[in-house]
C-alpha cells in the first residue's frame, strides 16, 4: 500500500513538473547570423504560445570569459552581439532563453564557432569606365563592420564576370588588383559585370551588382594602315636627302670653277702683285701727232734745191721734237695721278 501511494505521489509529481516546463517553452530555431564580420542571434517564438507577451535574454561567452548577458528582457527575436566581440579570430558562443512573469525556459546554447569562419561577405562595389575602345573595371571592397576585410583575410583577389549585354555566355577572369582593364572587347558594344571577392579557399562574397556600360570607339590605327604611312614616309625621307645631296653637289662644282685648285707659278704671281713701272700699261697709248712736211724741188737752182730737203728735215726734227716733250709730260702727269 505505502508503495502504491508514493508511486502515485512520484507519478503525480511528475506531470506537475511537466507540466510546469511545459508552460515555458524554449525559444525555437535559434540561429547565429554573421555579416561582413558582424553577430547576431536569432530565433523564433516557441511554439503553441501567441497570445502571451514573452520576453528573452541572450548571454554571450568568449574564449577568455564565461557568459555575460548582452540582451537582458528583450521582447524582439534578435540580439547584436558585434560591439562585445573583443577579437574576430577568437572562439564564442551564444545562449537565449525564455521568460515570461518571472519564469525562465531553459537555455539554448549554440556550439562554439569563430567569427571569421561563419560570416558572409557582401558583394564590393563595382564602377566601369570606357575609354578609347578599352574598358576598366574599378572594384571598392565592402566595408566591415569589424577591422578592415584585408586585415582579417590578409591576401585577397577578385572573380570577374563579363558578358555581352543579351548574352547568356559569360567570361571569368581572377585578378588581385582592384583595378582590372577587361581584355578584347569589341568597340561600341555594351558589355555586364559582376564581381565577387574571393577571400579564402572556403569564403567567398557575394557577388556585386550587374553593372553595364558600352565600350567606346577605338581609337587603335590598323596595321596596314601604319606599313602605307611607314612607306610613304620613307619615300619622302630618300627623295628629300637625294635633293640635298644633289644640291650640295652642285654648289661644289659651281665653286670648284669659280675658285679653281690650280696654283699660278710664282713667276706670274710675281709679275701680278707688282706695280708697274711704266705708265703705258696704266693708260691708254698717246695720240700721235702728224704734221704734214712738203718738198719742193726746182731743177734751175742746185744750191736751193740742196737747202729745202735740209730744211724739210730741220723742220721736221724741230716737229717730233716738240712731240716728244708732250708725251713726256703726259707720262709725268699720269704718274702724279696714280700717285694721288
Amino acid at each position: 500500500m505505502a508503495f502504491s501511494a508514493f508511486s502515485r505521489l512520484s507519478t503525480v509529481l511528475l506531470y506537475i513538473g511537466f507540466i510546469s516546463s511545459e508552460k515555458i517553452p524554449v525559444p525555437g530555431n535559434v540561429r547565429v547570423l554573421s555579416l561582413d564580420m558582424g553577430l547576431q542571434l536569432t530565433w523564433d517564438p516557441p511554439r503553441n504560445i501567441t497570445d502571451q507577451l514573452l520576453n528573452y535574454t541572450a548571454d554571450l561567452s568568449g574564449w577568455t570569459m564565461d557568459f555575460e548577458s548582452v540582451c537582458a528582457n528583450i521582447s524582439s527575436l534578435s540580439c547584436d552581439f558585434t560591439d562585445h566581440v573583443s577579437t574576430t579570430f577568437g572562439t564564442y558562443r551564444l545562449r537565449v532563453r525564455t521568460e515570461l512573469d518571472g519564469e525562465t525556459s531553459d537555455w539554448v546554447e549554440t556550439e562554439e564557432f569563430g567569427v571569421d569562419k561563419i560570416t558572409s561577405i557582401s558583394g564590393p562595389h563595382v564602377e566601369l569606365k570606357s575609354r578609347k575602345g578599352q574598358t576598366e573595371v574599378h572594384i571598392t571592397d565592402p566595408p566591415m563592420k569589424k577591422k578592415n576585410l584585408r586585415d582579417v583575410f590578409g591576401s585577397i583577389s577578385y572573380l570577374i564576370r563579363y558578358w555581352k549585354e543579351g548574352e547568356v555566355t559569360k567570361e571569368e577572369l581572377i585578378r588581385e588588383q582592384n583595378r582590372i582593364m577587361l581584355p578584347s572587347l569589341e568597340p561600341l558594344v555594351s558589355y555586364c559585370v559582376q564581381v565577387a571577392v574571393l577571400c579564402s579557399i572556403n569564403t567567398t562574397s557575394d557577388f556585386s551588382n550587374v553593372t553595364c556600360v558600352t565600350n567606346t570607339a577605338s581609337d587603335e590605327v590598323e596595321s596596314w594602315f601604319i606599313a602605307v604611312l611607314l612607306l610613304v614616309s620613307f619615300v619622302v625621307v630618300s627623295a628629300a636627302v637625294l635633293l640635298i645631296f644633289l644640291a650640295v653637289w652642285s654648289s661644289y662644282k659651281v665653286c670648284r670653277m669659280i675658285y679653281p685648285d690650280a696654283n699660278l707659278p710664282d713667276h706670274l704671281k710675281q709679275y701680278l702683285y707688282e706695280r708697274p713701272q711704266s705708265s703705258v700699261l696704266l693708260s691708254a697709248p698717246p695720240k700721235e701727232n702728224v704734221h704734214e712736211v712738203r718738198i719742193l724741188h726746182e731743177e734751175t737752182h742746185n744750191t736751193q734745191q740742196a737747202e729745202r730737203p735740209i730744211r724739210a728735215q730741220h723742220n721736221a726734227t724741230d716737229c717730233w721734237t716738240t712731240v716728244d716733250v708732250k708725251e713726256r709730260d703726259e707720262e709725268q702727269r699720269l704718274l702724279d695721278e696714280i700717285k694721288l
